[in-house]
C-alpha cells in the first residue's frame, strides 16, 4: 500500500469514527444540566447556565423594610448582592438555625444581581429531557406546592451518576417575579 493509499484509508477511519460518534450522541437525546441544592429534606434543580457562582453562606446585612424573603445583602466581588431565602420563597418552614450557613447562589439574570440561600449544594445533575415530568396537578394547580416548580426530575435520572435522588425543578423566572419587578 502507498503512502498516499494509507493515507487515505487513515482519513476514511477517521471520518467514520467522526460520523459514529455524532449518531451515538443523538441517540443519547437532548439534555438539561443542573445544579441540585438541598432545603430542608428537599432538593431542587437549577439550570446550570442560570448559576454564576456559588458561595459559601454568610450573614447579611439587613434592608429595612424588605420582603421578608429577602435574607438581606452581601458583597460578592465588589457587587452588592441581595440574597434570597428560597426556603421562605417557597413556602418551607425554617426555624433560623441554618441562616448565615449554606449556600448562596448567585444567579445570572437580568436586572439587579441576586442570590439564593440553599442549605447545602449537592452536586451537578445531567438529565435526559424526557425523564423530566411535568408537575403533578392538584386541583387544577401544581402539586408540588410551589408555583416556581416547573418539573420534576425522578430519582435516577441523572445520567452523570453525582445525583441518586430526585429534584424538583425551579424556574427562575417565576420565582423571582415578585423581587425583581
Amino acid at each position: 500500500m502507498s503512502e498516499t493509499e494509507r493515507h487515505r484509508a487513515l482519513l476514511d477511519q477517521r471520518s467514520a469514527a467522526l460520523a459514529a460518534r455524532g449518531l451515538a450522541e443523538r441517540h443519547l437525546g437532548a439534555r438539561a444540566d443542573f445544579l441540585v441544592c438541598a432545603v430542608g429534606a428537599e432538593h431542587y434543580g437549577f439550570p446550570i447556565a442560570a448559576t454564576a457562582a456559588v458561595m459559601p453562606g454568610r450573614p447579611c446585612t439587613a434592608v429595612p423594610g424588605a420582603p421578608a424573603a429577602l435574607r438581606g445583602i452581601v458583597a460578592h466581588a465588589g457587587i452588592i448582592v441581595s440574597v434570597i431565602d428560597l426556603a421562605h420563597v417557597l413556602g418551607l418552614g425554617r426555624n433560623g438555625e441554618t441562616v448565615g450557613q449554606g449556600h448562596f447562589l448567585r444567579l445570572r439574570v437580568d436586572g439587579p444581581p441576586v442570590a439564593l440561600a440553599v442549605d447545602r449544594v449537592i452536586g451537578l445533575a445531567s438529565v435526559e429531557a424526557g425523564a423530566i415530568e411535568a408537575p403533578p396537578l392538584v386541583d387544577g394547580r401544581d402539586g408540588l406546592g410551589a408555583e416556581a416548580v416547573s418539573g420534576y426530575a425522578p430519582a435516577g435520572s441523572d445520567r452523570g451518576g453525582s445525583v441518586s435522588d430526585g429534584f424538583a425543578i425551579i424556574d427562575l423566572q417565576r420565582l423571582l417575579r415578585p423581587f425583581l419587578s
